[in-house]
């Protein structure tokens, strides 16, 4: 039964890393109405949709991963879009210098803001690593920013998932890759007895994360970055209304963290996504709808 059960861990992971590369394909391979280009202070790019209103989404990370960056363009980002929103999704800006702060990024985003939309938008969503961003942006930024997305993201991290982000950045800012790859499949699959099932698909997963065209020395500036973040204390300076999306199996996330969180923003609202954990809540196809019901309901 045991090594059933293996088996079929092992090829829901094959299947999960193999899907993901096909997404990316398809999605690559159909995007003529996307727009790419770079912002004056290095930040690169792309936009999609025309609608009147606008929205930034800010990633997760450390870094980037194709395959992730594909499956949140065609669950999140089209849809919102096709809603009605410019939806522009930015990277980290390139060449960090050691010591930039999530503060920091948080301050280019607003030079962004301020520089290149007129000094608000309408919306900002920050998933995982740019939900902490996206706080620190409407705590420092109050004027730049109507309303406010964390997709499974909250004001800290349980000290497991910072753990699995610290090895997974290091490895890959280092150039390891298919250590990289072994470190966030730990994450999706975790523990001693599914070892030789990580061993065997990080080079797979490693050889995609050498191709996604990340800056490797901002990828170790991101890692250092998050270490012990704690966002709680200026959480009471933002204005804007806030929804939290959070999935109660999450390894990064308790639910101690996420309710904290809610309870110390003075607007936000709150939702569950039971049994999920940090993955499939970040890109569950019910977002886009919950994104909207609440941007909408003051209208």
């Amino acid at each position: 039964m045991r090594a059933r059960r293996m088996a079929l861990i092992m090829a829901a992971a094959a299947g999960a890393v193999l899907g993901g590369v096909a997404v990316w394909r398809k999605t690559r391979a159909s995007r003529p109405e996307v727009r790419t280009g770079t912002f004056s202070n290095g930040i690169e790019y792309d936009a999609v949709g025309s609608g009147p209103r606008t929205m930034l989404f800010l990633p997760g990370g450390p870094g980037i991963i194709r395959m992730v960056w594909a499956r949140v363009s065609t669950r999140l980002l089209r849809p919102l879009a096709a809603a009605g929103f410019t939806v522009w999704r930015l990277k980290r800006r390139r060449d960090m210098p050691p010591g930039h702060t999530i503060n920091d990024m948080a301050d280019d985003v607003a030079h962004v803001i301020e520089e290149d939309f007129g000094g608000r938008v309408d919306l900002v969503v920050g998933a995982s690593y740019g939900g902490l961003i996206a706080l620190y942006l409407a705590a420092r930024h109050p004027a730049s920013v109507g309303h406010v997305v964390l997709d499974a993201s909250a004001a800290t991290a349980t000290d497991e998932g910072l753990e699995a982000d610290r090895k997974y950045g290091e490895a890959l800012g280092h150039g390891r890759f298919a250590e990289a790859g072994e470190a966030l499949l730990e994450e999706m699959a975790p523990g001693d007895r599914l070892r030789p099932m990580r061993r065997l698909l990080g080079p797979l997963l490693g050889r995609m994360l050498a191709s996604s065209g990340n800056n490797l020395p901002d990828v170790l500036v991101e890692t250092q970055a998050e270490m012990g973040v704690d966002a709680r204390p200026v959480l009471p300076q933002i204005t804007a209304p806030v929804l939290l999306i959070a999935g109660d199996q999450d390894m990064f996330l308790t639910r101690e963290i996420v309710e904290e969180t809610a309870r110390l923003i003075p607007d936000c609202t709150l939702v569950w996504y039971e049994g999920l954990d940090h993955g499939k809540t970040a890109l569950n196809k019910r977002v886009p709808g919950d994104v909207l019901a609440f941007v909408n309901r003051d209208r």
